[in-house]
Order: structure tokens, then sequence, then C-alpha cells
């Protein structure tokens, strides 16, 4: 991003260009559109959780989680503080993510009941989970203006998985806006 763009315009213009999920998901990961949730995100990352103060945060927009040939998307509100925002993968690390992926296993569509960190050997079969919002909002509360402008990254993803989707669950008010 050129220093002279503005920082929403740049999911508009980036996202759309994607022509993969792993295209999205790399040029999701550098996104500072929204200067509130950057902020947030970051100190976060360096302050941490004394429990997890020997982790090293991923601290930056969190991708969407699962294959691109999934028919089944779920869609959260946005990663948690100390849950995405610290492993880099929807719904790993919390309690809601705990409860998500057992129900997903008890439905053999995930290959394990827990999800610690990226790299602990969860794959998920048919399902991809993804949020309105990428980045961990203070207490949990992005603005609809945060929303509005990582609109690009969801509406792509949703886009990229149309030939394959047959059915979306929404977790919330908030995704369905």
């Amino acid at each position: 991003m050129t220093t002279s763009e503005p920082a929403p315009s740049y999911p508009a213009q980036r996202a759309p260009c994607a022509e993969t999920l792993a295209e999205l998901d790399e040029l999701l990961i550098d996104c500072r559109a929204c200067p509130r949730l950057v902020e947030w995100r970051e100190e976060t990352a360096r302050t941490k959780r004394r429990a997890y103060a020997d982790w090293d945060y991923w601290g930056r927009p969190v991708p969407g989680f699962g294959p691109p040939d999934a028919s089944v998307a779920i869609v959260g509100l946005a990663p948690a503080a100390h849950g995405g925002n610290r492993t880099g993968r929807m719904f790993t690390g919390d309690r809601a993510g705990d409860f998500l992926y057992s129900a997903l296993y008890d439905l053999g569509l995930a290959s394990r009941r827990t999800a610690t960190h990226r790299g602990d050997g969860l794959e998920l079969r048919g399902v991809r989970i993804t949020s309105p919002v990428h980045c961990a909002p203070p207490a949990n509360r992005p603005t609809p203006g945060e929303r509005d402008t990582c609109r690009p990254w969801l509406a792509r993803e949703l886009r990229l998985l149309r030939p394959t989707v047959r059915s979306a669950v929404v977790l919330g008010a908030f995704g369905w806006q």
C-alpha cells in the first residue's frame, strides 16, 4: 500500500484481485486498513496474556481456514484477542473454538476435536471458517465501519467458494449484517 492511498480502499482494491483462496489469504494478512484494529491486535500481541507469555503471537489479520472446495461456510464475528490473534487461525485457542471444533469433529468435518495452534494437524473436511472482520477488535466489538472496510475480503472469499459452497452457518447478527 502506498502512503498516498487511503487505508480503507486497500481491501476494496486488493481483495477482488485474488484468484484463489490461498492468494486471498496472503493479501489479507498484510492489511492495515483499520487503524484502531491494527493498533489493538499489535498491542495485544506485544503485551500478551500472562497464560501465553511464552507464545509468539500472530498479531495480524487472521485468514479463513478450511479447504477451497468447502460445501459449508461458517461465518463468525472476528478473531479473539488471545485466540485467533495469538494462533493465527480462526476459532483456535479460545473457548468458542473448543466447542466449534469438537462439534465439527463429532460430525466428521474435522480431523481432530481440538484446535491449539497453526500446524497442530487439524484439517477441516468440507468446511471453511471465516469472519466479516479479520482482526481482533477491542472488547470483541468491531465497529460497523470496520466491518464495512473488511467486507471485500469476505465477499471475495465467498465468491471464490461459490462453485462448491451449498450452505452457510452465520454465528451472530454481526455476520448477517
